[in-house]
């Protein structure tokens, strides 16, 4: 069977003002670029992941002036939170049959799931009783023999300047996914750089901005690289392997 091939795109961080930039950089034209990357890929992806930060204020007129960039993409788009948005004006602004808020497809064969990770009006995540019993039971579930877990947070720490503002209990995720041996990987944005480690089997994955990057080193204080504009793009085979690339958009 051929692979299934994903793209995912983080932390766009479309801002309300038009004027507003980040470090000189229009953020909805640096999305604008790696969206026509994407038009490029060959194969075409199947799916798109949009992990949160999609704006960076929660702003309607930020959602609006999001969506009409999201459809150019042309492919059906996942999304989830990250700390900077708002959940309520997601569903009401961006949500359509093309954005989808669902926590979770089927890519035979292979179950992407989609995790909501933030707290209101925090920049940390945290995954409660709730959200974890339900991860549980997916998995527990009839499910696909291979599993992607998407979400916004790292699970903290990983050695970035951002681990104060990861994902607060990783050791709770950890004890979740540990019961089943049939997730192969766990991707995340917000660190707003590469990440490539794994885990008792486990791919981890952390991927950079679609507008600026941070200082990965922590032992420096929190600052930002040159580095361009960034998607990731996944390649999901039968056999349970990920093949993925982090593309550069200069």
């Amino acid at each position: 069977m051929p692979a299934r091939h994903l793209v995912q795109i983080t932390d766009l961080h479309i801002d309300a003002d038009p004027n507003d930039r980040k470090q000189g950089r229009d953020t909805l034209e640096t999305l604008a670029r790696v969206v026509a990357a994407v038009g490029r890929e060959h194969p075409e992806p199947e799916l798109v992941l949009a992990t949160g930060d999609l704006v960076d204020d929660g702003s309607p007129e930020a959602y609006v002036r999001l969506k009409p960039i999201l459809l150019e993409l042309g492919r059906p788009v996942s999304a989830i939170p990250g700390n900077h948005d708002l959940i309520g004006l997601m569903a009401e602004l961006l949500a359509d049959e093309t954005i989808t808020l669902a926590s979770g497809h089927n890519l035979d064969p292979w179950r992407i799931v989609m995790l909501d990770s933030t707290v209101e009006g925090e920049a940390h995540g945290h995954l409660g009783a709730e959200r974890l019993a339900a991860l549980d039971a997916e998995l527990s579930g009839e499910c696909q023999p291979h599993v992607l877990v998407v979400m916004h947070h790292q699970p903290a720490p990983i050695g970035s300047p951002l681990d104060e503002v990861g994902l607060d209990n990783a050791s709770d995720l950890y004890e979740v996914l540990d019961r089943h041996t049939h997730v192969r990987g766990l991707l995340w944005g917000h660190i707003h750089h590469v990440h490539d480690s794994t885990r008792n089997g486990v791919r981890l994955l952390g991927t950079p901005s679609t507008c600026v990057q941070f200082k990965s080193d922590p032992t420096e204080a929190f600052g930002y690289t040159d580095e361009p504009p960034a998607f990731r793009r996944l390649a999901l085979h039968d056999d349970g392997r990920i093949e993925t690339e982090v593309v550069w958009v200069a």
